[in-house]
């Protein structure tokens, strides 16, 4: 991966990013909710913007889902598939549901029912790889008082976002992601051990060779 922003991961059920320069910019940015159908990330006099109907702002190739974190903990949902429907735009913005995946010695792998389990979206993250890019967005998620992430669904033929949502988490959720992911932000040592961009992609390989998206819901809480 170049760059900061969204961790996404090669495999056939994730988005391949090359994230270039433009979301650097999210390093010290928050996200800032606008209208519904808009959102964007500024920092100081420059901003990324995504708006339904808009080419989406940060290249993407294939397919899938990934988060991103602003340094103020706030969570923001790329995902990325050939064509949604009416149906699927429809999902988008209804009922999400959220579980981890948790793995032995290993983050636990954030995985979201959109509309219902007929659609499953797993979106691994490398904390250490998150922790650079924006140092201390752990303490920041959790010391939020509501949890909600940005959700953006773009078509990923034509390479237009095709709807926007907020999502409500709840809050177990999140204290269980951070306590998960907390060991593994920062150096390890004889106890822990963090993974670098490449190790975190192979075993994340490993895991989605073993494990269909629906098995993975199935075991997950």
């Amino acid at each position: 991966m170049n760059g900061g922003g969204l961790n996404l991961f090669y495999s056939q059920r994730i988005i391949n990013h090359e994230l270039d320069n433009a979301v650097q910019l999210q390093q010290n940015s928050s996200f800032l909710k606008r209208r519904p159908e808009r959102f964007a990330m500024n920092e100081m006099n420059e901003s990324i913007s995504f708006e339904e109907g808009k080419p989406c702002p940060l290249p993407i190739e294939g397919h899938g889902g990934g988060l991103s974190f602003s340094p103020n903990g706030d969570m923001l949902l790329i995902a990325s598939l050939p064509h949604p429907s009416e149906a699927q735009i429809e999902a988008f913005s209804g009922k999400w549901r959220a579980k981890l995946v948790a793995e032995s010695e290993f983050p636990s792998i954030p995985i979201f029912a959109i509309g219902s389990e007929d659609w499953l979206l797993e979106t691994p993250c490398n904390p250490a790889q998150q922790e650079k890019e924006t140092p201390g967005f752990i303490e920041a998620l959790y010391a939020k008082e509501d949890y909600g992430m940005v959700a953006i669904l773009v078509d990923s033929e034509s390479k237009v976002i095709q709807k926007i949502t907020h999502v409500e988490l709840e809050e177990m959720f999140i204290e269980r992601m951070v306590m998960s992911w907390n060991p593994y932000k920062t150096a390890g040592d004889e106890y822990t051990k963090t993974y670098s961009g490449e190790g975190f992609n192979e075993k994340i390989s490993e895991i989605f060779k073993m494990k269909n998206s629906e098995e993975l819901w199935r075991i997950s809480w």
